[in-house]
C-alpha cells in the first residue's frame, strides 16, 4: 500500500537586496561622480529600486524647460514623485550613456554637508546624511542653448 505524499512547496524566491557600493560613503571628490554615473546607468537600465536608494526623501528634480524664467520650471518633488518621472518619462525614453569625459573634470564644490557639481550643463545638488551621500537635486534645461 503507497501513502500520500504531498511534495513540499518549491521554495519562496529570496529578493535579492541592492547593496550601495561603499563608494557612496567617501569622500565627496569620489562619491559624488559615482552617484551621477549610477543615476544615468540605473536610469538606462530602469532600475527603480537602485534609484530609490540613490535619492533623498526630499529631492527634487527641475526642469528648465530651457528658459532663464523660473516661472515656467517644472519641478517633482520627493522620492516618490521622481520615481514615478522616471517610469513615466525616462525609463520609456532612457538617456545616452554618459560618456566618461563628463565625469572626469567634473569638480565638486563641497559646503559641510552639501555639494553641487556640474556635469553637461546639468546641475547636481548632494546631501551627506547617515554616512553617505545622497542625490538632492537634478536640475537641467534651465538656459536656451
Amino acid at each position: 500500500m503507497t501513502g500520500c505524499t504531498v511534495a513540499a512547496p518549491p521554495p519562496s524566491p529570496t529578493p535579492i537586496p541592492v547593496v550601495l557600493p561603499p563608494v557612496f560613503a567617501a569622500d565627496a571628490a569620489q562619491a559624488l561622480p559615482a552617484l551621477v554615473a549610477a543615476e544615468r546607468a540605473a536610469a538606462r537600465r530602469g532600475d527603480a529600486a537602485l534609484l530609490a536608494l540613490l535619492w533623498a526623501e526630499e529631492a527634487t528634480v527641475r526642469d528648465g524647460r530651457g528658459t532663464a524664467d523660473p516661472a515656467d520650471d517644472y519641478h517633482w518633488r520627493g522620492r516618490a514623485a521622481i520615481l514615478d518621472r522616471y517610469r513615466l518619462a525616462v525609463f520609456p525614453s532612457p538617456p545616452p550613456p554618459l560618456p566618461d569625459s563628463a565625469l572626469s573634470g567634473a569638480v565638486p564644490q563641497v559646503h559641510g554637508d552639501t555639494a553641487t557639481l556640474t556635469v553637461n550643463g546639468d546641475r547636481w545638488r548632494f546631501v551627506r546624511r547617515d554616512g553617505r551621500w545622497w542625490l538632492l537635486e537634478l536640475a537641467y534645461s534651465l538656459e536656451p542653448s
